[in-house]
């Protein structure tokens, strides 16, 4: 199997980074996990402290200032060595037990990006809350609308890629819009994208839940942004020679 760089940003996920991790901890296949502290003010940083002890693979970042979900994952990023990179949360809501049918049609290249889609029911979705199944369906419509993709679920955080093309592009999100800056420019680039089904455990607001009514303006403008700057972009072709799939 190619290497795997496993990414994360957490912020004041005291109550389940801990438990993710240890379920992380358990993957063979995870060469290096590359944990961003996003400015928590709880116990999560020594949570993930006392987690590095444990596993040697843990590559532990600290932001002071919570500046938003893209300034971790910007993070996490650039300090990734894996020929695959995937993405988890920090939270329940996803299961590392599935990460291996993310990364599997990578490394059979296949793809160079693989969402894992909540709306393709895989093992379990836990029934949750209508108005932001409506609002993911809208944003989702409407950036397939504007790339021409045909996906279900554009705003899911089960996410993998090359990781040597994600860490050759230049990304700038802040906030929850690095779901859409990554999926208009991976397309920008003619990047091969596959989609599978993926269990989804959802929490509530009271649990923990930090996305908001206004996160759904927010990347329904930066669609628009991203695609505005694909029309203005000087080029289409990526940035290093690549086998096209």
């Amino acid at each position: 199997m190619k290497t795997v760089s496993l990414i994360m940003s957490a912020y004041n996920e005291e109550n389940t980074v801990g438990i993710v991790l240890g379920n992380v901890h358990k993957l063979d296949y995870i060469n290096e996990i590359v944990v961003v502290d996003n400015g928590s003010t709880d116990s999560t940083y020594d949570i993930l402290l006392d987690s590095q002890k444990k596993d040697d693979r843990i590559k532990l970042f600290r932001i002071k200032n919570n500046n938003g979900l893209g300034c971790g994952i910007r993070l996490a990023i650039e300090n990734t060595t894996g020929e695959i990179i995937v993405r988890q949360d920090a939270d329940l809501e996803y299961d590392p037990k599935e990460l291996i049918n993310l990364i599997e049609i990578i490394d059979n290249d296949l793809a160079d990006v693989v969402y894992g889609s909540r709306m393709l029911v895989r093992k379990a979705h836990k029934v949750h809350y209508y108005f932001s199944y409506l609002a993911n369906i809208i944003i989702t419509e409407y950036s397939n609308i504007v790339t021409n993709l045909f996906l279900s679920d554009v705003e899911t955080a089960a996410k993998a890629f090359d990781g040597n093309i994600l860490r050759m592009i230049k990304w700038k999100s802040k906030s929850f819009e690095i779901e859409n800056e990554l999926t208009q420019k991976l397309n920008h680039y003619k990047c091969t994208f596959y989609e599978i089904p993926y269990s989804y455990y959802g929490r509530r607001f009271d649990e923990g839940k930090k996305i908001r009514i206004w996160d759904g303006f927010r990347a329904i403008y930066f669609i628009s942004y991203y695609a505005m700057w694909s029309i203005f972009c000087s080029t289409k072709k990526f940035p290093f020679k690549r086998d096209i799939k």
